[in-house]
């Protein structure tokens, strides 16, 4: 400290400056600021994470309809076996005279339980497509396509062989065609210009990441 004429005294750190300039702030060549935001500042709206457009909500709750009537067209079916390969068993060994009991026993049992694989197995890939498609990957809902037309054939094969003919069948018959119709609307709404824009904004967001 200092002693004034006075007698009193002064204290030094009031009349010495800070040492250096504060440290500026990184800015690009065009003026714009490149330090990170500040805690707790609003996210710019470019980067919000934008949720999937109505159409494409209806489109997963359309898919999801038709994967629970599969499943149920594939579960009852199983469910009431004996009496399916009773009467698929009759049919086979019409179309089969000269055929043994073993042969045609066993030739049911394929057909049958086959076509059950058949109709559960493209459900599954339906269901992880989508699934995909809906991480918003373009490129799913293109493989989506081919998949419903095999989802067809399909579903044509298990009223053949599965669905037992007149009433009896008319449950099996009611769920093989809204399961169908669910998954073809649901496809249509995944090409909907709404749905395609969220589907290649989602794209450009991870090739900017």
């Amino acid at each position: 400290m200092a002693r004034q004429a006075d007698g009193s005294r002064q204290s030094s750190a009031t009349a010495s400056p800070i040492d250096g300039p504060p440290p500026s702030t990184p800015q690009s060549s065009s003026g714009v600021s490149l330090s990170p935001p500040p805690p707790g500042s609003p996210t710019p709206p470019g980067d919000a994470v934008v949720g999937p457009p109505g159409p494409a909500l209806l489109s997963r709750w359309l898919w999801g309809a038709s994967f629970a009537a599969g499943t149920a067209v594939v579960v009852t079916s199983f469910l009431a076996r004996d009496s399916h390969l009773d009467r698929l068993e009759g049919v086979i060994a019409g179309k089969l005279p000269d055929g043994d009991a073993q042969a045609i026993e066993g030739a049911t049992a394929v057909v049958f339980l086959g076509s059950l694989a058949m109709l559960a197995l493209v459900v599954a890939m339906e269901a992880v497509l989508l699934a995909v498609a809906f991480k918003r990957r373009s490129w799913a809902r293109w493989l989506l396509a081919p998949v419903a037309l095999l989802h067809a054939v399909v579903t044509v094969i298990t009223a053949d062989f599965v669905v037992a003919p007149g009433g009896e069948g008319i449950l099996s018959t009611v769920l093989l065609a809204v399961q169908y119709v669910l998954a073809a609307a649901g496809l249509i709404l995944l090409f909907l210009p709404s749905t395609t824009a969220w589907l290649i904004s989602g794209r450009r967001r991870a090739t900017e990441i």
